[in-house]
């Protein structure tokens, strides 16, 4: 088992465990690891803008595969759907430049498509 996210600057093995099972809900009856994971990846919080800009799209991208998947029961998908506005909040918050303004827009735009087509899987 893989659980090296590249997506992520920080690689602890701890983080790592709960990105896996938050991604493939291996522990689908707990929805405690959301908001810990969150906790987690944000004591990792680095004062460099663009540091945290990558964290906070890793996080939101992370949410959107799990989300996206068919596979994973649709209480879990919920779940991740009802969390993803977290790092979007977050990387709202940090937006300074126009291209960032622009990026976060089309994650939005994505996040709207995304959750519509996949609303009935959703329980």
């Amino acid at each position: 088992m893989c659980k090296c996210f590249p997506a992520f600057r920080a690689q602890d093995p701890a983080i790592n465990q709960l990105r896996h099972k938050i991604r493939y809900a291996l522990d689908d009856d707990n929805p405690g690891l959301l908001p810990l994971w969150l906790a987690m990846e944000e004591s990792l919080d680095c004062c460099c803008n663009s540091a945290n800009w990558q964290l906070y799209h890793a996080e939101y991208r992370l949410l959107l595969d799990a989300l996206s998947d068919d596979l994973l029961p649709g209480h879990w998908r919920s779940w991740c759907l009802d969390n993803i506005s977290k790092p979007l909040m977050s990387l709202q918050r940090i937006a300074i430049s126009r291209e960032q303004s622009q990026q976060l827009n089309k994650l939005f735009y994505e996040l709207r498509v995304v959750s519509h087509f996949f609303q009935g899987g959703l329980t």
